[in-house]
């Protein structure tokens, strides 16, 4: 009886220890709460100013309707308001009073599941009425990037969590009950990738529930369909959970890099059985960078088909979406367009907001009933106004996010290039403007002296590279900071490489301490147009608040 008394005793003893430990492991690394919350809708206060009263713009590029999957498209308004547009780019109906963060999705039932700009999950009808919500169970614990409806209904949160600042998944019930949950600090021995001393070790982006397959058909219990698809971009890793036991049964980091959005292909869709992966191509950063829609073999884990294209670079956020058919639909949420594409890369579908796109998702007309009734009675072909093609925003980017700091200098922040001599291959836009900003830190300078040398050149590869800028500064200057905006529309479609380069003499111990280089910044025509829509009819506050959820959610610097 003894015995089995100090047994039973160190049993408990142990089970707390390890609750204890896990707790522990949670509350590490606290930090204080990062998103702005809005208790009332009300408070912003220009929710009708939202939706563009040019109804007519479309924005579709491209539209070959013998070749496109018909259906209507899933989307955000300038990243906030979720809205449905046809294949013609029309609006034929929004949420105007629904703030999605990152992911919106619209049910068979005609309701629409939103992660919202509070922290909760909310359910609308079709109308936008609030019909249910959810709070997840700790202030520190925040929902994030992606949740779906689950076959028995159950909603299925990606959430993180802010003590220890990892991943979990939680099912929860209409009750507001949690049914399973999964934690990816549990699970940390199963992802070779894992960096220890990473502050965002795995900031997941997708779930997806496995729909009927091949595999499993043939006996491989580990692509049971239920089971959990999960995208870790920090990882580089996708993986599947088993939801019966909740372990890991298969996983994927084979040239992944910062993916996004892991879908198993359904039957009767391009690569049916395969993983589809959006890998964004993030971490070549000095190099002439790109992103591929891959098809992975789950089984043989080989990649079996892909679509890559020099035109083609978003650095974060991206979908990649197989439709029914032979087609896939792609978002490049960085690059700035939403286009399907058939199996050999053909492009029969293009849109071309002047917005950075988050998230597209082609529907059937039949979908749900709401949608059914907007069935357009035809659909209009749209050719290109030019054979020119769109270049994603991210290949005549300069910097990186690891390549600047921000400093305060001639009374503005600005993003200031940690290296004075560098240079960047890029893909030169239609209508390309650079502006350069340069000059001397007076505040760092303190009363000493400093000559400094700001060159800037261009080299196309065809011929000697030029000299755009070469300025010299001093401590006498008239502006010890100054900008230049250089056309550059004669390199339109040349790969270039651009090189800023500085030399700096004074009586202190290191002259280049004092000299700065703001990011360049390459503007094309969409760029520009960009900027018009992004601050028109826009309150302070709401920008503000969009800022800084798309900076959470990774999408912007």
């Amino acid at each position: 009886m003894k015995r089995i008394l100090v047994l039973f005793v160190a049993v408990a003893v142990l089970t707390a220890a390890a609750i204890w430990i896990r707790q522990l492991v949670r509350t590490t690394q606290c930090r204080p709460d990062t998103l702005t919350t809005i208790d009332d809708p009300a408070d912003l206060d220009d929710l009708h100013l939202e939706l563009p009263r040019e109804e007519s713009i479309s924005w579709v590029n491209l539209y070959k309707p013998e070749m496109a999957e018909s259906g209507f498209n899933l989307a955000f308004y300038r990243q906030r308001i979720p809205i449905i547009i046809d294949m013609n780019g029309r609006i034929v109906h929004s949420w105007p009073m629904v703030r999605g963060v990152g992911r919106v999705r619209l049910n068979p039932d005609g309701s629409l599941v939103a992660i919202g700009t509070d922290n909760l999950v909310k359910e609308y009808d079709w109308e936008g009425n609030l019909t249910w919500f959810y709070q997840l169970p700790d202030k520190h614990y925040f929902p994030h990037h992606d949740l779906i409806r689950l076959e028995n209904g159950n909603y299925l949160i990606l959430g993180q969590d802010g003590h220890s600042w990892t991943d979990f998944l939680f099912e929860v019930n209409r009750n507001k009950e949690v049914q399973w949950e999964w934690w990816f600090v549990d699970h940390q021995l199963d992802f070779p990738t894992w960096e220890e001393e990473s502050d965002d070790p795995t900031h997941s982006n997708s779930v997806r529930e496995l729909p009927p397959n091949r595999w499993f058909d043939g006996g491989d219990d580990r692509f049971r369909p239920g089971n959990i698809l999960v995208s870790a971009r920090n990882l580089n890793t996708v993986f599947i959970i088993d939801r019966q036991n909740g372990e890991v049964v298969w996983s994927y980091s084979k040239g992944l890099d910062r993916q996004h959005e892991a879908t198993m292909a359904e039957r009767g869709r391009h690569g049916a059985g395969m993983i589809i992966v959006f890998n964004n191509g993030l971490e070549n950063l000095n190099a002439y960078r790109r992103s591929r829609v891959e098809l992975i073999d789950p089984v043989a884990g080989e990649v079996v088909w892909d679509y890559a294209s020099e035109f083609f670079f978003s650095k974060f956020g991206g979908t990649a979406q197989p439709l029914p058919g032979r087609t896939t639909l792609i978002t490049s949420s960085q690059g700035g367009r939403a286009f399907e594409i058939l199996p050999g890369g053909g492009v029969v579908w293009e849109w071309i907001p002047p917005y950075r796109p988050m998230r597209l998702e082609r529907l059937p007309y039949d979908y749900c009933p709401e949608l059914e009734t907007l069935r357009p009675a035809d659909e209009t072909e749209v050719r290109r106004a030019t054979k020119q093609p769109f270049i994603d925003a991210g290949l005549y980017q300069f910097d990186s996010l690891y390549d600047t700091d921000n400093r305060v200098i001639a009374g503005r922040d600005r993003a200031v290039l940690r290296s004075k001599n560098t240079c960047r291959e890029l893909l030169i836009p239609r209508g390309a403007m650079l502006r350069a900003g340069f000059g001397i830190d007076e505040e760092r300078l303190g009363g000493r002296s400093v000559d400094a040398r700001f060159t800037l050149t261009i080299d196309d590869h065809e011929g000697p590279s030029q000299t755009l800028l070469d300025v010299s500064i001093d401590e006498s200057s008239t502006k010890l900071w100054q900008t230049r905006r250089i056309p550059i529309e004669s390199f339109f479609l040349k790969s270039v490489e651009l090189c800023v380069a500085t030399s700096a003499e004074g009586d202190m111990a290191n002259p280049m301490d004092v000299v700065a280089w703001a990011n360049p910044v390459v503007k094309s025509e969409w760029e520009r147009n960009r900027r018009k829509v992004e601050r028109r009819r826009v309150s302070a506050q709401e920008q503000k608040l969009r800022e800084q959820h798309l900076k959470a959610l990774g999408y912007v610097e």
